[in-house]
């Protein structure tokens, strides 16, 4: 499922102000807190916990290649290479991921504090931009506009990988209550596209729909699913 900015504002909100010096607008402000979405400052250092978390428990080398699908701008790819050394790179079918990953964060985090009535120029508008964006690209690392489902695609992860086929693919916390069972399995299928010998790595939050023994039961010969605070570990 490909989703779009929108779908990355609803389903992330962070109430910045209220980690910076000063906290949240009082309420003789007279104006809503301002939010981000899908943005470096709130994600990147939720993924490094998260990884720093399981790689003890999944214990990925350094010798391996790890495509991670459903990276985003690839702030988990940043992190496990940081926790292992491993080389990786990560894939994501989403357009706007595609289109704004060599982007700056600046225009949207401008957008928002305009929204709420602040100048991004000038006082606190000025002091949320400087503290929201640190005017660098967002993906500092390779994420392929790609979904491993078609040879030509395994091919160009094969080249971003230096030649190598992945030895372990990730799906990184993607599957959701969106997520039909279908979907689920041509998931499994594209992840384990590449020879049949790489590791198969589900990260996955349960919800009330799907318990983490329900994805195992769905994917039969799954070998290994981790939930995303490491406490969940089934192989």
């Amino acid at each position: 499922m490909a989703w779009t900015k929108a779908d990355y504002d609803a389903n992330y909100r962070t109430q910045i102000e209220r980690r910076m010096p000063g906290g949240g607008p009082p309420p003789s402000a007279g104006r809503q807190a301002v939010r981000i979405h899908y943005h470096k400052w709130a994600i990147r250092p939720m993924l490094a916990d998260m990884w720093a978390i399981m790689q003890p428990i999944l214990n990925i080398g350094s010798a391996d290649h790890v495509c991670v699908v459903g990276a985003g701008f690839g702030w988990g790819v940043e992190a496990i290479i940081a926790e292992t050394g491993a080389t990786t790179v990560g894939i994501d079918i989403s357009q706007y991921i595609a289109d704004e990953q060599s982007s700056t964060e600046e225009a949207e985090i401008r957008a928002e504090i305009t929204a709420v009535g602040l100048d991004p120029d000038v006082g606190r508008g000025a002091e949320i931009l400087a503290f929201a964006s640190d005017g660098l690209p967002r993906s500092s690392v390779i994420v392929l506009n790609n979904g491993a489902s078609t040879g030509p695609q395994r091919q160009e992860i094969r080249t971003a990988l230096g030649g190598n086929w992945p030895s372990v693919v990730i799906a990184e916390n993607i599957i959701d209550d969106n997520w039909t069972d279908v979907e689920v399995e041509n998931l499994r299928n594209s992840m384990n596209g590449f020879g049949g010998t790489q590791r198969l790595i589900f990260v996955y939050k349960a919800t009330a729909a799907r318990s983490h023994q329900d994805i195992v039961d769905l994917l039969p010969g799954t070998k290994e699913l981790i939930s995303t605070d490491g406490q969940v570990y089934l192989s």
